[in-house]
């Protein structure tokens, strides 16, 4: 971590900012350094990993400076995490056990009971080693489909052990014992995920076993540790337990909307208090994934910038967190950058509020939920109502950003089009959502609405803001 120690010396002392691959700042005072001054920088996460566009674009000089050490071809002498996955990065299991095509397609998870089924995932665990002797964590990680196997052996196991995890966890421990001696500085890695969340009652992870828990039942709108947020016990719940059976374990987070890229996504208020509630519930490893399919229409590259600082130093606090966010602002938006904080601040209180679920045939807004997960409708945590009561401020905050932008303008128009998509939402017009299309696509934001993939030479007709709402 010597070259990421030099890069928050210069940060610290000469007033170094890299907000962006192509945007970075400096004090133009002169730099005083008081003698023997000595610095000590530990990150207190140990793999640090992003994936937002931002990061991507030129992703070794950024992540070097920001901290950023996994998943970017930094050596471990650039201070580069040393663990590597080789290709056997999650959802590893169909392959290992040659009952699928290459992730992305899925299968069914196997029967892990089934000795012949360990006899090959071994083999091919054993044969990938043999090729790429660089690998030092593998993955042996459940398929992405809620599938699994229910024989009378399996069955009677995630009884015993009250969770589907204890099966996958008895599986790898028995791979991991069996390799530990001939491979005694490999780890084993394994997802608490979905039907695996829960940690087994019995069975505690062997020593060279890394357990990833994933987050993504959460809700994402209010802090994990919020005791009013009914959605995110389980999870509390599960990172404790966890926590008392293994010392290796990974967090998966997530920190956008996999179905909507473009509306807000009012979730940076809970990233600070979640990135510490990770660190002191003993995750070793970080992941928030994000949007790494393009520049952002919302504020992909400030989440990617504040996530960086976030996993180096997850105990800041609240007022250095937002000290961070306003510098952000100020250099990527321009003079007109209070503006845009106070339509985050707004979102980020009308979303904290609750949310409620409006994904329904009747357009109704339905029932209360607790906040929004990574697939919700843009109405869930926001709801049209109160949308429709900010309007006109929201409109004059974004006026007055555009107008002030100088030669920031580029970006806050491209942020803008979180509100312009919100507002065609609120009131559809075929010619002004031709004309967001357009932008998005000659600004390259990818366009990922719900799931129907709404491309810019898709018919209009078939956009969401008309047959979900009609015109």
């Amino acid at each position: 971590d010597v070259l990421f120690g030099v890069y928050k010396f210069l940060e610290k002392y000469a007033g170094f900012r890299y907000f962006t691959h192509n945007l970075e700042t400096f004090t133009e005072d002169d730099v005083v350094i008081t003698d023997g001054v000595l610095m000590n920088y530990v990150p207190v996460i140990g793999p640090r990993r992003l994936t937002w566009h931002s990061v991507y674009h030129d992703s070794y000089f950024w992540c070097l400076k920001n901290g950023v050490n996994f998943g970017v071809g930094l050596s471990a002498e650039q201070g580069g995490q040393s663990l590597n996955y080789g290709d056997w990065f999650v959802h590893t299991i169909g392959e290992l056990t040659e009952t699928t095509y290459p992730y992305p397609d899925y299968c069914s998870n196997p029967c892990l009971t089934d000795p012949e089924i360990y006899a090959t995932v071994l083999a091919n665990v054993r044969a990938e080693l043999k090729k790429n002797p660089s690998i030092n964590i593998f993955s042996i990680s459940q398929t992405d489909v809620e599938m699994w196997c229910k024989c009378p052996n399996c069955s009677k196991i995630a009884e015993e052990e009250g969770s589907y995890s204890g099966v996958w966890i008895r599986f790898v421990n028995k791979i991991a014992e069996e390799l530990e001696d001939e491979y005694p500085d490999i780890l084993i890695d394994t997802l608490a995920y979905k039907h695996t969340q829960q940690p087994p009652k019995i069975t505690k992870p062997h020593k060279n076993v890394c357990v990833r828990l994933c987050s993504i039942t959460c809700c994402f709108t209010h802090p994990i540790d919020d005791p009013n947020c009914s959605k995110n016990k389980t999870f509390r719940d599960d990172i404790i337990a966890w926590g008392k059976i293994s010392d290796n374990i990974h967090i998966w987070d997530y920190t956008t909307n996999f179905a909507y890229y473009i509306p807000t996504y009012a979730n940076l208020h809970v990233l600070q208090a979640n990135m510490q509630y990770f660190a002191e519930h003993n995750a070793r490893g970080m992941f928030p994934q994000g949007n790494r399919n393009g520049p952002s229409g919302e504020f992909g590259e400030l989440r990617a910038y504040l996530l960086a600082k976030l996993m180096c130093d997850p105990y800041m606090s609240r007022e250095e967190y937002s000290n961070h966010m306003n510098e952000f602002l100020k250099a990527y938006y321009g003079a007109g950058w209070v503006y845009i904080r106070l339509f985050i601040d707004k979102t980020t209180e009308l979303a904290a509020n609750g949310g409620f679920n409006i994904n329904k045939a009747d357009e109704s807004e339905g029932s209360p939920v607790c906040g929004q997960g990574i697939y919700g409708h843009p109405l869930t945590a926001i709801t049209r109502g109160e949308y429709l009561e900010n309007e006109a401020l929201f409109d004059e905050l974004w006026a007055n950003a555009l107008s002030l932008a100088g030669d920031k303008a580029e970006h806050v128009e491209r942020s803008m089009m979180q509100w312009r998509l919100t507002k065609l939402y609120l009131h559809p017009d075929a010619e002004k959502a031709q004309k967001l299309i357009d932008d998005a696509k000659a600004a390259g934001v990818v366009w990922k609405e719900g799931q129907f993939n709404v491309l810019p030479e898709s018919d209009l007709s078939r956009s969401p803001f008309f047959w979900k709402y009609g015109k």
